[in-house]
């Protein structure tokens, strides 16, 4: 009987798990196929996080472990990755392309603050990332971190400072980027 119990909580949970899994399969490919046009001006910085969120890891992972090469390279395809996010999201003339619907009569002035504040921390990306594989060049593990850390804390806090909401309790030195 006890077996018969843990063969159907186990039959159970496989049901429970596929089910989820095919319904977040569904949801991801029903959005891919569709031609959204987004309103959110978030859009564009929400995509440069995600992309180098998954660099920054490997940059932390390989600096923790002294792997310099390693470093250099995820350092310089956050840069290169950054500029090709820029030419994605903003034609030559420097108005969005068509991924972005404005909604109300000030389209124009929406345009250009929201590629101002996009360029402002995409610069910062750009060149702490190019600056932490010019300082693992060096070999030094401290400081590449510290370069490491400079584009977290002027890049990352400093964006999530601006365009977030305040956290209840954030610590002092989260507090300093979001003012």
């Amino acid at each position: 009987m006890k077996k018969m119990s843990q063969v159907c909580m186990v039959l159970m949970c496989t049901i429970v798990l596929t089910t989820g899994v095919m319904i977040y399969d569904l949801k991801s490919n029903r959005v891919l196929g569709e031609e959204l046009h987004h309103i959110e001006k978030a859009t564009p910085t929400r995509s440069l996080m995600r992309l180098i969120s998954k660099h920054t890891s490997k940059i932390m992972e390989a600096i923790m472990v002294g792997d310099f090469a390693a470093v250099i390279r995820e350092s310089n395809a956050v840069a290169e990755n950054s500029e090709i996010i820029k030419q994605m999201f903003f034609s030559d003339d420097g108005h969005p392309g068509d991924w972005y619907t404005p909604e109300g009569h000030n389209s124009e002035k929406a345009e250009k603050e929201m590629k101002s504040e996009f360029e402002k921390y995409l610069k910062i990306v750009i060149d702490t990332s190019r600056n932490i594989a010019e300082t693992a060049k060096g070999e030094d593990v401290v400081e590449t971190y510290k370069s490491f850390d400079l584009m977290v804390h002027k890049a990352c806090f400093g964006c999530h400072g601006v365009t977030r909401d305040k956290w209840p309790e954030w610590p002092d030195f989260m507090r300093e980027f979001a003012d």
